[in-house]
């Protein structure tokens, strides 16, 4: 895969969460078009750049954690 579609998933992975709206693993990862253990690779990956994300299993979707993410300092640096 190119940086710049892995970029893209990323960034519509983040857009996704911001609006609590993934649904669960197996969903999410039908959304980017990638395997579940890709999408928790990629998960794994935006939580090592500083995304703290975690996910409800009564919402049924990933979040951020802390209410004011993504924050611009950690969007400007990638």
């Amino acid at each position: 895969m190119k940086f710049i579609e892995k970029k893209e998933k990323l960034d519509y992975m983040i857009a996704l969460i911001k609006q609590e709206r993934t649904g669960s693993a197996e969903e999410f990862s039908s959304h980017i078009f990638v395997s579940k253990r890709t999408l928790i690779r990629y998960i794994d990956e935006l939580r090592e750049m500083g995304y703290p994300i975690g996910y409800c299993i009564y919402r049924n979707t990933y979040y951020f954690i802390e209410k004011d993410f993504p924050r611009t300092e950690i969007l400007a640096s990638q």
